[in-house]
């Protein structure tokens, strides 16, 4: 997911910096580079047991070629003009995604290697690295149909079924349609990327499909996962539809586990449909996507309402494209690993110790499932303190099932405790996903369009234009902001630039008059532009600064007169004026005719 954001967020500029020779040498020495580093990584961390826990942080590592690839050498630039790219868009990203896997692959090839050379690797590399690519192929394949077919839609040439799509019912019934397909298409397209079989008749089977029987679980067909070597020891659930559903078991697990063990492990798989996990999975993710969608506009309006965020966009302006598409695009990848890898990661673990519980309830005791984990973690190179971002250790887990076994209060409190955190994530969701509703976004967005104004026209005056309507601009924001000193400012450098413009001047008045920094007030400097003003242009809102001018220098008479007018010169906003008129015969002691 931060692959396809990375490539996706890459700056494409409109032509190449670099010729195509220098910028495959450049590729071929970055990549050279990165395979030494790998290499010395490997030889120094690994401590003679296999698997090294270093695989998996290289496996994040690989992120960095990956970024100098599209931040720094700009391969996004000839990405552009591959063939088909105007009709199928996301052609890009796949192509960056299969980068990216080009890394992954590279990473395992130097790992085998390393193995190899201490007579610890336990097959041909081609077998190996088909066995590790089979695991990803489905969900890539998924990505790359989900994201083609999108782009044929979106291709569709209806613009009003285009118009339809961008409405959230739209959104809501195009989300609800790729769901579908998951479900439906996933389980078949896994089971044949995976190469599983039909497990075979006989004892092991009676026994699972008995189990399975008991606990009215519905499926489609019982396989054998056929995943290399004696340490991949598990089993799985695949599929949420009944009629889709696979329940996979490994040979691994099928050779070394006592028909008493497997069925402890499959309670424990069996236990994820009964408790929903699944549902909950997509639950977290389309929250996560409907959080990002509700909150991503009124936070960037609100940043872009900030003073200080306004001044850093200043700076950054001047920054490398590169560098600030990168930095763009930083926030969402640091959401997507603390929503996934910590906050999801969290109620997977928790999820996976629910369904440990589980066999409880089939078997009465937890002794069986025990001994299989431990069978595991022994087969699968002694990881039995290995923690997992998704899974409790195994230590973890034996030892809480130990502890449930002699205290079964235990297993209430886990589950209250349990049940509290995902009602507090709703709550918590649900109070996200309303909050739009509830912020001043109005008033944010006219201080955004206020600051995008001056950011705009502070360019421009930088840049050397000189034109008083842009200072005039300017003023006026400043002078909402009541920035008096910048307004006046502004105001006094147009009107350098168009000494007779009376709109300038009666900008100048009003803010003479009407400022509330007793610093900026200066009735009589107002007057003198107010009048200069009128005089050049006796239109209707000349007219009422003239008055408010008149009236704050003690000369009521003349700003009832001057008010008056100002109601004759533009009797459409009389309401205006006869407010004003009202303030000023009060403060005479009069009182206004209807």
């Amino acid at each position: 997911m931060i692959a396809i954001v990375l490539v996706a967020g890459a700056p494409s500029g409109p032509e190449p910096t670099l010729s195509h020779e220098t910028i495959l040498l450049l590729w071929l020495v970055k990549t050279l580079g990165w395979t030494a580093l790998v290499v010395w990584i490997l030889n120094r961390s690994y401590a003679g047991k296999a698997p090294s826990p270093v695989l998996e942080r290289l496996q994040w590592a690989s992120l960095i070629p990956l970024i100098i690839d599209f931040y720094l050498l700009d391969i996004k630039i000839y990405l552009v003009f591959l063939p088909g790219v105007s009709f199928i868009p996301t052609l890009i990203e796949i192509v960056g995604i299969s980068l990216y896997i080009l890394y992954f692959i590279l990473l395992w090839t130097l790992y085998w290697w390393v193995l190899n050379r201490k007579g610890l690797s336990e097959f041909p590399l081609c077998e190996d690295l088909e066995s590790r690519l089979r695991l990803i192929l489905p969900f890539l394949a998924l990505y790359l149909a989900l994201t083609i077919l999108g782009d044929l839609i979106r291709a569709i040439p209806s613009d009003e079924f285009q118009e339809l799509l961008k409405k959230p019912f739209g959104e809501l019934i195009s989300s609800f349609f790729c769901l579908i397909l998951i479900l439906v298409f996933m389980p078949p397209m896994v089971r044949m990327m995976w190469g599983c079989v039909p497990f075979p008749k006989g004892p092991p089977r009676s026994l699972i499909e008995n189990f399975l029987k008991r606990t009215n679980v519905s499926f489609k067909e019982i396989l054998i996962w056929p995943l290399s070597g004696d340490k991949s020891c598990t089993a799985a659930v695949l599929g949420l539809v009944p009629g889709f559903r696979y329940i996979l078991f490994t040979p691994c697990l099928v050779k070394h586990l006592l028909p008493q063990e497997i069925e402890a492990v499959l309670s424990h798989e069996v236990a994820h449909l009964r408790h929903r996990h699944l549902l909950w999975y997509i639950f977290f993710l389309g929250t996560f996507t409907v959080i990002l969608y509700r909150l991503f506009d009124p936070v960037w309006t609100w940043l872009i309402s900030r003073q200080l965020f306004l001044e850093i966009l200043t700076q950054v302006h001047y920054w490398p494209k590169a560098l600030i598409s990168f930095l763009t695009i930083l926030p969402l990848g640091i959401l997507l690993v603390l929503y996934f890898r910590f906050l999801m990661g969290y109620f997977m673990r928790n999820f996976e110790r629910q369904a440990d519980l589980s066999v409880f309830e089939t078997q009465g005791h937890p002794w069986n499932l025990i001994n299989a984990l431990e069978k595991v973690a022994i087969l699968a190179g002694n990881i039995r303190n290995q923690p997992n971002w998704h899974h409790f250790s195994i230590a973890e887990r034996v030892n809480f099932l130990d502890e449930v076994a002699r205290r079964p209060v235990v297993r209430d409190e886990y589950e209250k405790k349990l049940l509290l955190n995902k009602g507090l994530f709703i709550g918590i969701a649900s109070l996200l996903i309303i909050m739009p509703g509830l912020m001043p976004i109005q008033s944010w967005e006219d201080s955004a369009n206020n600051n995008l104004t001056q950011l705009y026209i502070e360019q421009l005056t930088s840049n050397g234009e000189q034109r008083p309507e842009l200072y005039i601009i300017m003023g006026q924001i400043f002078a909402q902001k009541k920035e008096y000193a910048k307004a006046i400012k502004a105001y006094k450098h147009a009107l350098d630039l168009a000494p007779d413009n009376p709109d300038i001047l009666n900008n100048i008045a009003w803010t003479y008059a009407t400022a509330d920094d007793p610093e900026f007030q200066k009735p009589k400097e107002a007057l003198m532009f107010a009048s200069m003003a009128a005089n050049l242009k006796p239109a209707g809102y000349i007219l009422d600064t003239l008055a408010e001018s008149f009236f704050i220098n003690g000369y009521v008479e003349k700003a009832i007169a001057t008010e008056e007018e100002a109601m004759k010169k533009n009797p459409s906003k009389a309401d205006y004026y006869r407010v004003q008129l009202q303030r000023f015969k009060k403060a005479r002691g009069l009182t206004i005719e209807n």
